[in-house]
């Protein structure tokens, strides 16, 4: 059952054209970056103020201007 799951088939063309193997898009590269990027950025922006709120010190990115 491994070996049927590991073994790669060879691409089979289609209507005599070789397809390529399916890859992320642009579209799908921008979609991992609003769906992952940004609430990992809002996340981490909501500790810096909670840090900044505790203990009086800036440690955002803010700080710098």
């Amino acid at each position: 059952m491994i070996n049927r799951l590991i073994k790669r088939e060879k691409a089979q063309p289609i209507l005599g054209y070789d397809i390529d193997k399916p890859r992320i898009t642009a579209a799908g590269w921008l979609l991992v970056l609003v769906y992952l990027g940004v609430p990992a950025m809002l996340i981490g922006g909501l500790i810096d103020v909670l840090i900044q709120l505790v203990t009086g010190r800036c440690v955002g990115v803010w700080c710098l201007f």
